[in-house]
């Protein structure tokens, strides 16, 4: 067997997961991005599906898995609302090119919390319920831990790299579209040192494809500004609570943390 799947919460363990893509005698591997117990209805949904295919005399239809943002989402005149409701309109402007604006903050240094497009599925942010910084300075590190997440200061966060310059900052780069697999660096890690395990420099990135427009031009306003082709990604969330899911989560997250920036569909909130 040459070719394996990979389910179970076992899986979250992305240097198990490395090691596991460096066997010889592994030429590939795929790893359920869900694998906890959130992935768990897909597989009975699939057995009834294939069960009623069967029945019914019909051959079943597969469809690769892709992006993941399943979730909901809430439009500009709902978030208008909670922002009015939150007293903060005062604070807040919307942009048509909030994205832009976005990666011009994180290139000034800047710390933006993103609520943005349908909720991501798993574990992971994958940029609609993220916090973002620059990953060139590792002193930001310290501000998120401590101001923002409220988290142990040795717990590392990963980056979002665009897809195509994956290659300059990974070592034997693939694909990784959930952050579910661990990378060694390439001599270009400097340039995303805040993002990437402090003692071994690997990386748990979320390589951006074409998925997700709207991320992609934060990430290519960034690299404009600064040429590195990466930022910093964590969760939307302070620790030890859910990633938010709703604007009023969204702003009460904002209000109880260090955040100065919220960009909340096509408003960005400052304080």
């Amino acid at each position: 067997i040459n070719k394996v799947v990979f389910a179970g919460g076992n899986i979250l363990n992305v240097k198990a997961n490395k090691r596991v893509l460096e066997l010889e005698e592994v030429d590939d591997a795929f790893f359920y991005p869900a694998a906890g117990d959130d992935g768990t209805p897909v597989g009975a949904a699939l057995q009834i599906y294939y069960e009623l295919c069967k029945r019914d005399g019909k051959k079943p239809e597969f469809h690769p898995l892709e992006d993941l943002y399943y979730g909901c989402e809430f439009d500009d005149d709902y978030i208008k609302e909670v922002i009015k409701k939150e007293g903060l309109e005062n604070k807040a402007e919307k942009y048509d090119g909030i994205e832009e604006i976005v990666g011009e903050l994180l290139a000034k240094g800047e710390i933006v919390a993103r609520f943005n497009g349908r909720v991501e599925w798993g574990p992971r942010a994958l940029g609609n319920r993220s916090i973002l910084a620059d990953p060139r300075d590792f002193r930001i590190v310290r501000k998120l831990n401590s101001a923002i997440k409220q988290r142990d200061f040795w717990m590392p966060f990963a980056p979002t790299i665009l897809e195509e310059r994956m290659e300059e900052y990974l070592v034997n780069a693939r694909p990784a579209r959930y952050m579910i697999l661990a990378f060694d660096t390439t001599e270009k890690r400097d340039e995303i040192i805040a993002a990437i395990h402090p003692q071994d420099f690997t990386a748990r990135p979320q390589t951006l494809n074409e998925w997700n427009p709207s991320y992609r031009k934060i990430l290519k306003t960034f690299e404009k500004i600064t040429g590195v082709g990466g930022i910093l990604n964590t969760s939307f969330n302070l620790h030890g609570y859910p990633i938010v899911g709703t604007p009023e989560l969204a702003i009460w997250t904002f209000k109880n943390s260090g955040l100065k920036y919220l960009a909340i569909g096509n408003y960005l909130i400052k304080k």
